[in-house]
């Protein structure tokens, strides 16, 4: 397997509804690492022996995305069978290609 491959492999998103927090990971498991504002509300955290971005934190999601495409976009986690199986088929049909 690639080192682009390794790495999609490990990206998961979560969304924490109660603090508002979108999260990036892009490692199969959590790391140490040190936490810096790289942007307002937006935390990178990242590994200090090596630079690799371990998370990547959106905080007040909500309100970032209602500004940016206004008060109708709301994000909601789906977590259906239908959306699996559509990832699971997405997944399929992109392995076919690399």
């Amino acid at each position: 397997m690639d080192k682009q491959q390794e790495f999609k492999k490990y990206i998961k998103v979560e969304y924490d509804k109660d603090g508002d927090i979108l999260t990036y990971s892009f490692t199969k498991s959590p790391q140490i690492a040190i936490a810096e504002e790289a942007l307002d509300d937006i935390w990178v955290r990242f590994d200090p022996d090596n630079n690799k971005v371990i998370t990547v934190d959106v905080l007040n999601f909500s309100s970032r995305l209602e500004s940016a495409f206004g008060p109708s976009m709301k994000y909601t986690e789906r977590t259906d069978p239908e959306l699996i199986s559509q990832s699971l088929l997405l997944e399929k049909h992109e392995n076919q290609y690399q």
